[in-house]
């Protein structure tokens, strides 16, 4: 692992301390954040841009300690003469005129940690640095500590600029765990690191080694996962107990009944303990008081706290804690569900006894908000008391929503062989379906919804009080449908679910328009899908409705984006996606967050950003929790395996590769996505040919193939050179819908006729949809053909086109790309690097004649790398194609 801390996620306020820089002018800014966020790092890069570009830089610490002296902070570099003058002012102007003595002529920068810290003597000679003596500061501060005088002055008064620094999203987290870990990290382990960091930079930092040196974060498959619990034993650790008084049993008490109920009602806990040691601990921020709703309630500032405190309780303590908690709080479970399920989780952790009703209405109530741990865990102590349908198919449906199939049929096939007639045989059968579709048992989850089907007649529920009035036969035949198209036979589900798209029950409508506008969206319909999802509505949560719903609500934003991507509206759904991964209500539903990720890596794929498709998808498929997605795993590890040919990365591709091939007969309905794939891996290994009689078997097989699939399959037979034969294998596709499908078949018929300007036309309307890689590709075909014709000037400007576009797929290697020159990728300063590290200079010699740092040389390096798949100097020749009469080809000169 990477041991420094890189500066991710800051691009916007790193511009503007370089600017700040460049520009030169007096004063600076003072950078705000909490605790961790990064501040220090920020500073530390502006003092190595300062130091590059001709400052000198001055580092300036200061401190508790420091505070305590005048001009403590500065005593390293002032002069004892200075210190020592009598007079106040002269002992200001010394300290000034020895701070523009240490740097000589150059410019002086000063790089000032913790300024809240700073002495009013050390204040007050920033002030007079800044307005008399053409100094730029840059500082760093608290953000509680903004209101202090010495720091409030300064920027209230414009001397220095404000720049927060806020906590991290999700996303950003997850991408500077990849940076600090070295490879990718799955997206369960990257939600519970920024959870537990609050989205500072510093805490998921230590979180990353201090679970690397206990082993819990492993490196498998490509990927850094979660084998145990974080560990939370760190530095911070160290630095949270620093700031409690652990002399104090009453403040260390509190603390305890905290950690164990976070959040604890006030009132409750005002009850056991005192309130002036609330609001010292309030004040030293490390609890925090929120109003939540008609109630006031208590919890530690940092998630991180609490944790921490939890682990370290002994066994005895701990209960006592929960104890006085469990009292207090039971004369309000009758009035408040999230007091119910605290009382039912604390009963069972005191081994007191529980009744099997109270248990599953807690499971429930857990269920509910999507607190799938401790739903599991009522569900199990419900089960093991009375092991009935009812508490099978509950259990059975969180095991499986946490993606422990295994343990979720074991369970259900349990409960079925004690079933009591048709309905039992349904709710389990409904649950039990789901958990061997996990397990890629397609055939006999078909058998088992058929047989309960089959067990259905007019038996009269209405007088059931256990559960809602529900069309068990119609969802029966619903989820059939699901497993029809696992086993290839997709009119047959197509028919099904049709049939119940408008039935009167709102569960069978909701699974059966889910399952219809997938299908539709893949079989080039993405409009009639659109139509199917875009007014459903997800049926009224009741208290069963899990038995019911295999579709999660997170599937509706996901019809729809897929839908929109056949569209053309690729940005769209990325923006959509991106919504959902921000809600709520999917952020603990593992395999709902596994299929957001897929489905996104898919679009960022169809938008040419093939690398970072690869790692999204590695991150994927390396979680277990993407088998809640057994067909969509099949068609994602298809997408790694094009995504990983078209970057040239031989790991991905045969990770994808070994998936594939463990799937068996569930690859009946991916087939085709399984043959565009291997084509583009064929061309990646070299194979051209191989790969063009691939796509020709793809496009001629018709009979349950979606026809996405097969115009795909065409489109990418026409860009590997054959666009003749790919024009004839698309007379009797249908009229596609929207302008992305449309714009492939026009580049095919335009490509087989040599039609530049047509060609030209498919590529603004690629662009358009965002399939950059497409449109630029369409464009370099139109450029050469122009060039045949000898229009030079319609050449020149298509491949302008085509670079530009080309530009913004980095590191995509594709026949086109490299026949029209993969320089083409590259910005005019990147083929200056480029052509002189060709001739093997060094990157100080580049830096030299191009009059720029090392540093900028060797950032630019990577990126060429990066966008010419290569991963050394030594390529760069081959890469570029060059000949011994290309080495000064293009040379750059200096500036």
């Amino acid at each position: 692992m990477d041991t420094q801390w890189p500066l991710v996620g800051r691009a916007v306020e790193q511009r503007r301390v370089e600017e700040l820089l460049r520009e030169g002018k007096a004063g600076g800014l003072i950078i705000f954040g909490p605790a961790g966020a990064g501040k220090t790092r920020l500073a530390l890069h502006a003092n190595d841009f300062a130091i590059e570009h001709g400052y000198r830089s001055l580092n300036v610490s200061a401190t508790h300690a420091s505070q305590e002296l005048p001009l403590g902070a500065f005593a390293p570099w002032l002069s004892p003469e200075a210190s020592a003058t009598a007079e106040p002012h002269f002992v200001l102007a010394g300290a000034a005129a020895s701070l523009k003595g240490s740097a000589g002529k150059k410019r002086l920068l000063l790089c000032i940690d913790d300024m809240h810290y700073l002495d009013n003597a050390s204040s007050l000679l920033v002030h007079q640095m800044i307005s008399h003596h053409d100094v730029v500061v840059v500082a760093t501060c608290r953000d509680d500590a903004a209101s202090k005088p010495n720091v409030f002055t300064l920027w209230k008064e414009g001397l220095l600029e404000r720049v927060d620094l806020r906590s991290f999203n999700e996303e950003e987290s997850a991408q500077l765990a990849s940076v600090i870990a070295g490879g990718p990290i799955d997206s369960i382990t990257a939600s519970e690191l920024h959870r537990l960091s609050n989205g500072l930079p510093l805490t998921l930092r230590e979180l990353i080694f201090a679970s690397e040196r206990r082993n819990v974060l492993t490196f498998e498959n490509g990927v850094w996962s979660l084998s145990g619990e974080i560990a939370t034993e760190s530095r911070l650790g160290d630095l949270f107990k620093g700031q409690i008084k652990e002399n104090s049993p009453a403040e260390v008490a509190l603390l305890q009944t905290v950690a164990v109920g976070e959040p604890v009602i006030l009132r409750h806990l005002l009850q056991i303990h005192d309130i002036s040691l609330l609001e010292e601990l309030e004040s030293r921020s490390v609890l925090a008081i929120r109003k939540e709703g008609a109630e006031e309630e208590v919890r530690f500032v940092h998630p991180l706290y609490s944790e921490i405190l939890r682990n370290s309780l002994p066994s005895l303590q701990r209960r006592r804690r929960i104890r006085e908690l469990a009292d207090l709080y039971r004369e309000d479970s009758g009035s408040r569900s999230d007091v119910a399920l605290r009382v039912a989780l604390w009963s069972i952790e005191l081994g007191e006894n529980a009744s099997p009703t109270v248990l599953m209405d807690a499971a429930m109530i857990a269920f509910a908000t999507l607190d799938l741990k401790k739903a599991r865990h009522l569900a199990e102590a419900a089960w093991e008391i009375a092991p009935t349908a009812e508490t099978a198919t509950f259990l059975g449906t969180v095991l499986w929503m946490t993606a422990d199939y295994k343990a979720a049929s074991e369970v259900l096939a349990a409960a079925w062989s004690t079933l009591r007639g048709p309905r039992e045989m349904a709710i389990v059968g409904l649950a039990r379906s789901t958990a061997l579709e996990g397990l890629e048992k397609f055939q006999e989850a078909e058998d088992i919804l058929t047989q309960a089907a089959a067990a259905q007649n007019d038996t009269d529920t209405a007088g059931d009080k256990t559960l809602p009035d529900v069309n068990y036969s119609g969802l029966l035949q619903v989820r059939r449908a699901k497993f029809l198209l696992h086993l290839n036979r997709k009119s047959e589900a197509e028919s099904l679910l049709s049939f119940y798209k408008d039935s009167p029950d709102p569960y069978v409508r909701w699974e059966a328009c889910i399952t219809l506008g997938l299908l539709l969206a893949h079989d080039g319909r993405p409009e009639e899908a659109a139509r199917t999802v875009d007014a459903l509505n997800s049926p009224e949560s009741r208290r069963h409705s899990h038995i019911f719903l295999s579709h999660h609500p997170i599937m509706k934003g996901l019809a729809q984006a897929i839908a929109l991507m056949q569209s053309g509206a690729v940005a769209d759904a990325l923006t959509l996606l991106r919504e959902a991964e921000n809600s709520d209500t999917y952020r603990d539903s593992p395999s709902g967050r596994a299929m957001l990720e897929g489905v996104r890596a898919e679009a960022e794929l169809l938008r040419g950003d093939a690398r970072q498709a690869a790692d999204r998808l590695t991150r994927v498929l390396a979680s277990r929790v993407e088998q809640g997605w057994p067909l969509g795993r099949t068609y994602l590890q298809c997408c790694l395996l094009q995504a990983g040919s078209l970057v040239g990365d031989a790991q991905a591709m045969a990770r994808a590769r070994a998936g594939i091939g463990a799937g068996g007969d569930s690859l009946a309905y991916a087939v085709g996505a399984h043959g565009v794939a291997e084509a583009w891996a064929a061309v990646a290994d070299g194979n051209i040919a191989l790969g063009q009689q691939l796509l020709i078997g793809v496009a001629e097989k018709t009979e349950g193939r979606r026809e996405t699939i097969r115009l795909e399959a065409a489109h990418s037979l026409a860009r590997l050179g054959d666009p003749k034969t790919a024009a004839r294998h698309i007379q009797d596709v249908p009229p596609p819908e929207g302008p992305l499908l449309s714009a492939r078949v026009q580049y095919i018929k335009a490509l087989a006729r040599s039609d530049a300007s047509t060609l030209e036309t498919a590529g603004e309307e690629f662009e358009k949809c965002g399939a950059r890689l497409l449109a630029a590709e369409a464009h370099a075909d139109a450029s050469r053909i122009y060039t045949r014709q000898g229009d030079k000037r319609a050449a020149a400007k298509a491949m302008r086109t085509a670079t530009r576009l080309f530009d913004q797929c980095p590191g995509v290697r594709t026949p086109i790309s490299i026949s029209m020159g993969s320089a083409a990728q590259l910005t005019g300063r990147e083929r200056q690097i480029a052509l002189l590290a060709a001739r093997n200079m060094s990157s100080a010699e580049v830096a030299e004649q191009l009059v720029v740092s090392i540093r900028t040389v060797d950032n630019h390096l990577q990126k060429i790398f990066s966008k010419l798949g290569i991963t050394s100097r030594r390529e760069i020749r081959k890469a570029l194609r060059l000949s011994p009469d290309d080495e000064s080809t293009g040379a750059p000169t200096t500036r």
